[in-house]
């Protein structure tokens, strides 16, 4: 069942009971205050006994074509290194559940490949924060729905 400040984007909207609620969650966590509600929510789910994943996102740039490509450019560096900044206020949002929790940074380019990796874990629950200009919510939402069978929410 959907929380509060949740907006249901895949699966049952009938408010069943939580005896087939799935074992597995992921939880993807960027900085606002969608990315902190949807952990907040996670705990509460890792609370009740579901196993929890906490992930953070690290998209990263084409290699340049040209003259010295074969090594990595600082923005890649970059954009990593904030992921693993995430990850560690992801598990300080948690408090006592983050002990119970896995932490994973995705990398891929052009963005790291969610949906392949929620299907390998066979999660049944992926909570993503809401974005508000995005068209559907957040850009992961579609590619989750087409490529899994987890239910997707986007939490505000």
């Amino acid at each position: 069942m959907a929380g509060q400040g949740t907006v249901l984007i895949g699966g049952p909207a009938d408010g069943a009971s939580d005896a087939g609620a799935p074992a597995r969650v992921a939880v993807v966590f960027e900085r606002s205050s969608a990315g902190e509600a949807a952990v907040r929510e996670a705990a509460e789910l890792a609370n009740a006994g579901r196993e929890l994943y906490v992930v953070t996102l690290a998209p990263q740039a084409r290699p340049m074509l040209w003259g010295r490509a074969g090594g990595e450019g600082p923005y890649n560096i970059a954009v990593r290194e904030e992921a693993e900044l995430e990850l560690l206020e992801a598990r300080e949002i948690l408090g006592s559940v983050a002990s119970r929790a896995q932490f994973k940074m995705l990398v891929g380019y052009p963005q790291p490949p969610l949906a392949r990796w929620v299907a390998e874990h066979e999660l049944g629950l992926v909570l993503l924060p809401y974005r508000r200009l995005t068209p559907g919510g957040n850009p992961f939402a579609k590619s989750l729905r087409k490529g899994t069978s987890a239910e997707v929410r986007l939490v505000r």
